[in-house]
Parts: C-alpha cells; structure tokens; sequence
C-alpha cells in the first residue's frame, strides 16, 4: 500500500503581490500525474490548503476540481484531509458528507462527546486496500486550537503542553 502525504499547499497565496495560480494548478497537475504513475492508495493532505481562511471561489473551484479528478481516474483512491491553521476548519468539513461518497476524508474539527471529553475514535481513519481489508489506522489530527485540547495553564508552554497530552491520549 503506497502512501503519499502532502501539506502546505497554501492555494490562494500571493508572493509580493504575485498571483501564484498558475503554480498552484501546475502543481496539482504535477500531483494528479504523481497518483497514477505510483499508484498511490492513499493521499494525505495535512493541512494549509488554502492561504486563507475565507478562500476565494477560484482557489476553492481548484482545490475540488483536483480531488474529482483524482477520484474519478482512481475510485479506490483514499484522500484523507486535514485542517490547517490557515484552514477554516468548519468550511472545510461542511462539503464532508457528500466527500465521504467519494472515499475522500476530511476532519477539520477535534469533535467532543456528551460529556465533552474528545471522541479520538472519529479521528480515527481505517487505510484499505482495493479488496476493503484494513491494512492500517491513520489518526487524523488537524491544526489543534486550545477549544481542542485540555488546558495545562501551570505549564511553562501551555500550547505544547496540552498538544502532548492529547495525542498522549489519543
């Protein structure tokens, strides 16, 4: 089973004023190749996919693009996505019910239960190969925000702290 992860694609981004689509499309060209000629089960996207968190149409027109592509040359095809600080989270995941069809999973929220403890079982992401046997786990974590993860305010590095007891707890 071939893995290929990727992050920081930052779609959206301008460099001095420098309109980067053209780049940004070449590279998901690049990408799309890359999944046949290897191929690639599983495509892991982790986090900053857009530059912004209010991304423009034409950014986000790409970016779907892209993965309809990617799904419709390889049906097998597991794209597992995760949100980045420069992601909004919500707008990420609010097109995931209709994504998940597709094999093509995005968390972009640490979801919490009832009793608001973290439910680690939803960022838990099963790998399959062609015949659906699940070869590994893949947890999905995206960019975490202090809402998150439990608070450690006595700790030098509250931030650091609270990242290590949750994938600790994970």
């Amino acid at each position: 089973m071939k893995l290929l992860h990727t992050a920081d694609w930052h779609i959206g981004q301008l460099f001095h004023e420098y309109d980067r689509t053209y780049e940004h499309q070449s590279f998901l060209s690049w990408l799309h190749e890359t999944l046949i000629a290897e191929k690639i089960a599983v495509l892991l996207i982790s986090g900053d996919i857009f530059n912004l968190s209010n991304p423009s149409v034409v950014c986000v027109k790409m970016f779907y693009r892209f993965l309809k592509q990617a799904e419709t040359v390889n049906p097998d095809l597991q794209i597992i996505i995760t949100a980045g600080n420069h992601d909004s989270a919500a707008r990420l995941e609010s097109p995931k019910p209709l994504l998940e069809a597709s094999n093509i999973h995005v968390i972009g929220l640490v979801e919490k239960k009832d009793d608001g403890s973290i439910d680690y079982e939803k960022l838990i992401i099963p790998l399959k190969d062609k015949d659906g046997t699940t070869k590994a786990l893949c947890l999905t974590v995206p960019f975490l925000r202090m809402r998150d993860y439990h608070n450690i305010a006595e700790a030098e590095n509250p931030y650091a702290a609270g990242v290590a007891a949750f994938y600790a707890e994970a």
